[in-house]
């Protein structure tokens, strides 16, 4: 299940210490199943110098804190990060889930961990990327990712190992943070294109980023078949069988819906329901007085110029997406029924498809 709420991610997040007593080191980890959690590998030096015990205390997952213990995976190359196995497994059905979006400079974040001068509590982070270290800079670190906040705290120990979030996904692990003058003022992570190949080994599936910029025009692939799909049989049941520019345009609209669902940000997916539904309501405006009962070639050409029409003012929206997705969106409709191109559509697309059966 996707992580979509902050009340959800700070079920996962869990205060890490290795060691005894005072002198113990004190961390973050966080759940990405229900038996391993990722943590900073410095986090736990005592465990790999004198096998001191790791303890995990998740806090927010019931109405009393549940313990658990760790060890290390075994046979994992030497990282930045660690993967522990928990002695007893957690019950819940959501965890994190790793995502191969590329951060980038300015891109907005979100921190949740354990801080020791949160420790009772944890505390959120929320700030932007100050900059991305490469491997041609004079200083390459084990983390790649600085990171700018605005939080009172002045010492961020015991944040290393939290979860690095940008749009809900998580794309990094917390590992450092920089003093300067007694205060912390800034923090390093490390992204998922340095540690890629620890999770692939460990078998963690990484989830792929989808890129869309919203001025591309996508060519339809090839390999992709929407003959059986619903709206092509609108189309065809209306006498609309020059459909080609048709189907680069649900692609393109279905590329743009699956880039803004990946982010799990419920005000952009609801913008693009609402523009959705604003041009469902154009298509209503000039089928309402359509009488033609068998082709609807004249309806699709009317909403087409309604929509261009409109694309700058009303139909504008907020994501700066282009006129193609815009009328993708109607076939879009169409596939959910919501749509079609001849006065009684419903009744005309059912004989159609009977009898495009009985012609097998």
């Amino acid at each position: 299940m996707s992580i979509v709420a902050n009340k959800e991610f700070e079920k996962l997040v869990c205060r890490l210490t290795c060691g005894e007593d005072e002198s113990c080191s004190k961390a973050t980890a966080f759940l990405i199943s229900n038996n391993l959690v990722i943590t900073a590998t410095h986090a736990i030096k005592k465990f790999f110098l004198s096998g001191q015990d790791i303890v995990l205390e998740f806090l927010n997952l019931d109405k009393t804190p549940i313990t658990r213990k760790a060890i290390p995976l075994k046979e994992l190359s030497p990282s930045p990060i660690t993967i522990l196995e928990i002695d007893e497994s957690i019950e819940n059905e959501s965890f994190f889930s790793f995502c191969d979006y590329e951060v980038k400079k300015d891109d907005m974040y979100e921190i949740y961990g354990y801080p020791v001068a949160k420790w009772g509590v944890g505390d959120w982070v929320k700030s932007n990327v100050t900059r991305r270290i490469t491997n041609e800079m004079a200083q390459p670190y084990d983390w790649d990712i600085d990171l700018n906040h605005n939080s009172n705290i002045e010492d961020f120990e015991g944040l290393s190992g939290s979860p690095l979030l940008v749009n809900s996904k998580l794309v990094g692990v917390v590992l450092t943070e920089t003093m300067a003058k007694g205060k912390a003022v800034s923090l390093g992570s490390i992204s998922i294109q340095k540690i890629k190949d620890i999770l692939i080994k460990a078998d963690i599936k990484i989830e792929q980023s989808v890129d869309y910029d919203m001025y591309e025009v996508y060519e339809l692939d090839e390999g992709i078949d929407y003959s059986d799909c619903l709206f092509i049989a609108k189309l065809e049941s209306a006498n609309i069988f020059d459909h080609e520019d048709c189907q680069q345009e649900f692609f393109n609209a279905e590329i743009a819906k699956s880039s803004i669902e990946s982010k799990d940000i419920h005000t952009e997916t609801k913008k693009f329901t609402l523009l959705k539904n604003d041009i469902r309501g154009v298509w209503k405006t000039l089928h309402r007085p359509y009488q033609n009962e068998r082709d609807g070639n004249e309806l699709l050409s009317l909403v087409y110029q309604r929509i261009e029409d409109l694309s700058e003012t009303t139909l504008k929206g907020e994501g700066n997406l282009s006129l193609i997705v815009k009328k993708g969106m109607l076939h879009q409709l169409s596939d959910e029924c919501k749509v079609g191109w001849v006065r009684d559509y419903s009744k005309r697309v059912k004989d159609y498809l009977i009898e495009k059966e009985k012609n097998k």
